[in-house]
């Protein structure tokens, strides 16, 4: 188990037998647990956030500064210049994201990349140069993470030095195969921590799965956590959804926390009652 600040309140509070979702939540190491908020339907709202006791932050696919969310690198020179004047600004970030699943143009058949290794390796650099003093950048994450697309980019920038992170997105039906996709990355990329910015028991043979097996759904939720508190090399894990979004996307048709109308589904008493144990 990762070690935690020495200083605690959950102690205190046992002892004086005060019982909160959030003391319970603090079973898992800090920094642990985390969401995504999805675009669709609205995507981030205070509202929704504010139902999700259990996250210590969260993260969706832009820039955004809001309270707890962790800001992601956009795809163009506009963004890099961006990330520059903010990490050397007066409120860096602690963390920033980098591209977003570059190797693969969403919905593209036969599959297109966004970037190229060497377009991604060039349109970083200015920001290498201008980091700041401040923020960790965490390293960009494939859609297909068994391909060349990361050694190449790191061939072509030679900046694996720069981030404090490796990350990976994980969709699958079982928790011995998310496991196992898991520790192959991790015996490739082992030189630092892992964040999982994106993982749910996903790929459904139907695209929307009715009824929704909320028991299969929780059962791998709290597995992954349980799982990932024990290896230590994983530092954050990012629940994919906060919020219901299109359920023919099959990765995340059956684990959103929060349906259409902002009510809980049977995953979200769960998901805030996580003790990684």
């Amino acid at each position: 188990m990762r070690l935690t600040s020495p200083i605690s309140l959950v102690m205190p509070m046992a002892i004086l037998g005060i019982s909160t979702i959030q003391g319970v939540a603090a079973k898992c190491s800090d920094g642990l647990v985390n969401v995504v908020f999805n675009t669709g339907h609205g995507g981030y709202t205070k509202q929704r956030w504010e139902k999700i006791h259990s996250a210590s932050n969260w993260l969706t696919f832009d820039f955004g500064l809001e309270d707890k969310q962790i800001p992601m690198l956009g795809n163009d020179n506009k963004s890099v210049q961006h990330a520059i004047a903010v990490v050397n600004g007066p409120n860096p970030p602690d963390f920033m994201l980098t591209f977003n699943e570059p190797d693969n143009l969403y919905g593209s058949k036969p599959r297109k990349v966004i970037l190229h290794p060497e377009e991604a390796a060039n349109l970083i650099k200015p920001l290498l140069h201008k980091r700041g003093n401040h923020t960790k950048f965490i390293a960009p994450v494939p859609a297909f993470e068994k391909l060349t697309w990361l050694s190449e980019f790191y061939g072509n920038c030679s900046c694996q030095d720069f981030f404090s992170a490796y990350n990976v997105h994980i969709y699958n039906k079982t928790v011995e195969e998310a496991k196992d996709r898991i520790n192959a990355f991790h015996q490739k990329w082992n030189d630092k921590p892992l964040w999982i910015t994106e993982i749910a028991p996903g790929q459904y043979t139907g695209a929307c799965p009715n009824p929704i097996p909320w028991d299969h759904t929780t059962k791998f939720m709290q597995e992954i956590y349980a799982w990932g508190e024990k290896t230590e090399w994983i530092h954050k894990i990012f629940w994919n959804s906060a919020n219901e979004i299109n359920c023919t996307d099959t990765n995340v048709a059956a684990s959103f926390l929060l349906d259409f109308k902002n009510n809980s589904t049977p995953l979200l008493d769960p998901f805030n009652k996580l003790t990684c144990s």
